[in-house]
């Protein structure tokens, strides 16, 4: 004879005492409302979430929270009748233990409403599981991006004026005391090795923002992108992860291995190298195969396969650069459906933007520009002559151009267009053709008179 089964019935994770405890709390206590960090869609509890709701509505006013202005602001937005009327709100009065406890309560709010995202997002990647019309690689990197802002929505946090003010106080203190001791200053920037093209973007590249180096084809956008990482994965030691739509992996590691080496490229291209090559060659193959350079050449590259791989690397190995050649060639992905290209191109350059607030590192991204620029007698770029999205223009922190004035002298030109937390201005380059290398006009004439 068999037991008979036992049914279990699952509820979804909330806790109504604490739900009505912090309502109650804060009703009893105003002040709380902005130090508890809660927003109405974490309530599990419908007319709960409607009241909370409303008390932000008031802290947006301006105005008391109080038992009568929540009633007044609730009947306002035609939902007093459907959360129970004042009664209610007099029983939510009644029913707090003690508002000492209110924090903690809205903690217990936080982590099952976490727990809930967690089951929708399990659901979710569970239904696209299922979805063979899915290629696999995608579906990976859905889900990771899936629970990542289950992750995301965990760390919110409103930080006060005191505390943020506090924390520049307390960098500058500290900057002010390196100094004072002797100690060389230490920044956040990374150099790009270019002495005219640090001093314009105040050091190098800074964490947290989107670069735009634009350009017209065969002007140097892929060759200053390598001169430049190059510079930071040999020099400095940075972690840096190039992702190339144009080019292979093999195509990428030539160019740097011949700048490194100070090698004709076309040596490299051809594979012939001379008696005198080999010993240079050897040593930069050393250096570069040493480097932290991470290189992948995906041609299908979509906003959710590269933040999956950024996010991979940094748990891994740590990431300080990410870089991407270029924007112009990344797709949205399967699934996605936009009205034209340019709406497709936008929400690109947005992605790039958030994985850099995401990871906290700089993101450096080519782009292509329209043909405006050939027809001026400068040929000058301007930031209209961004193709295909002027989000790009938006998104970006920074919006830098490279090209040569003339095609019969090897020094091009970068720009500065916009830059949102410094200077604009030009500087010359020098375009290293035989190495594929950008170098500083400064810093050649420094080693020149020297």
């Amino acid at each position: 004879m068999f037991d008979a089964p036992v049914e279990t019935t699952i509820s979804v994770p909330h806790s109504r005492e604490a739900e009505e405890a912090v309502i109650g709390s804060v009703l009893i206590a105003p002040d709380l409302f902005p130090v508890l960090g809660l927003i109405a869609g974490q309530f599990y509890i419908q007319r709960l979430g409607m009241i909370w709701d409303a008390y932000a509505r008031l802290e947006q006013k301006h105005m008391p929270i109080d038992f009568l202005t929540v009633a007044e602001e609730l009947n306002d937005m035609g939902r007093l009748e459907e959360i129970g009327g004042p009664a209610y709100l007099t029983a939510l009065l009644n029913q707090v233990p003690t508002t000492l406890h209110a924090e903690g309560y809205a903690e217990i709010i936080k982590a099952h409403a976490i727990r809930r995202t967690l089951l929708s997002a399990a659901n979710e990647i569970a239904r696209m599981a299922f979805d063979t019309s899915l290629d696999a690689n995608d579906l990976l990197a859905q889900s990771d991006s899936a629970l990542r802002k289950v992750g995301q929505s965990a760390e919110q946090k409103i930080s006060t004026s005191h505390e943020i003010a506090g924390e520049i106080y307390d960098e500058m203190l500290e900057r002010g005391k390196q100094l004072a001791s002797g100690k060389p200053l230490v920044f956040d920037s990374i150099a790009t090795g270019l002495m005219d093209v640090d001093r314009l973007l105040d050091g190098g590249l800074q964490p947290e923002r989107l670069y735009i180096v634009a350009g017209r084809p065969g002007q140097g956008k892929t060759s200053w992108m390598i001169s430049t990482t190059r510079h930071q994965v040999v020099k400095l030691g940075k972690r840096v992860a190039i992702f190339s739509l144009e080019m292979s992996k093999k195509q990428l590691m030539r160019r740097f291995l011949a700048q490194d080496a100070e090698i004709n490229a076309s040596k490299l291209t051809n594979g012939v190298l001379g008696p005198e090559d080999w010993e240079p060659f050897i040593k930069a193959v050393g250096r570069m195969g040493n480097s932290r350079l991470y290189l992948d050449d995906s041609p299908s590259l979509t906003p959710t396969s590269l933040r999956a791989k950024c996010h991979q690397l940094e748990r891994t190995y740590g990431l300080d650069l990410v870089v991407v050649d270029y924007l112009q060639l990344m797709g949205a992905g399967g699934g996605m459906r936009f009205q034209n290209r340019e709406q497709e191109v936008a929400y690109c350059s947005r992605e790039l933007k958030l994985l850099a607030r995401e990871l906290r590192v700089p993101v450096l991204a080519a782009a292509q520009l329209s043909r405006a620029a050939e027809v001026r007698a400068d040929h000058e770029p301007q930031l209209s002559d961004l193709r295909e999205s002027g989000a790009i223009e938006n998104d970006a922190d920074a919006v830098t151009f490279i090209w040569r004035p003339d095609q019969s002298v090897n020094i091009s030109r970068f720009k500065v267009g916009k830059n949102r937390d410094g200077q604009t201005g030009i500087a010359d380059l020098l375009f290293n053709a035989p190495l594929t290398r950008f170098e500083s006009v400064t810093s050649r004439q420094v080693d020149l008179n020297q």
